[in-house]
């Protein structure tokens, strides 16, 4: 029989396609599948699973959310960095940028690019298989499906990539 495994609870405000985000909290696993250390949120918002478990804050309800239709998640303030993103996550280009979702949410932040110094451009970034991407903004983490993104302004040219 599956021993059950005691989670971490994460608080976030979730946004699903077209609704009103809603507060609650996310499961990780205390011990992440590759890497020493908790599952992150970018982890599991990034993981092949389609249904996600959310536990609604406002009426202690669990419910089961489509992956692919949550719009953006927001991480509470004072969520741990290591429930963030795995650390190996290491950037190596910061791009300002204007993020507006398919229902109009706008977010403005830092993009943080992951990435070998050939490939360095937003483009590149958000191209890469993933389907959530992490924004650092004045009000906090922000996790953003790529497939509901309408469209991402870039505010400085991406520089001529190095020669490796």
């Amino acid at each position: 029989m599956p021993r059950y495994v005691e989670k971490l609870r994460a608080p976030v405000q979730l946004a699903l396609s077209g609704q009103e985000p809603v507060a609650g909290f996310f499961s990780l696993f205390p011990a992440a599948e590759h890497h020493e250390g908790p599952e992150t949120l970018l982890e599991r918002l990034n993981a092949p699973q389609r249904m996600l478990p959310v536990h609604r804050a406002e009426d202690s309800a669990f419910t089961l959310v489509v992956r692919e239709r949550i719009e953006w998640l927001a991480a509470a303030a004072d969520t741990a960095p290591e429930l963030l993103r795995p650390r190996w996550f290491i950037p190596t280009r910061e791009e300002r940028v204007r993020v507006r979702t398919a229902h109009g949410t706008t977010f403005e932040g830092i993009l943080e690019l992951e990435m070998p110094h050939e490939f360095n451009r937003a483009s590149d970034f958000l191209n890469t298989e993933g389907d959530f991407f992490m924004l650092a903004t004045a009000q906090g983490t922000i996790f953003l499906n790529k497939a509901m993104v309408l469209d991402v302004r870039v505010y400085e040219a991406s520089p001529v990539p190095k020669a490796a």
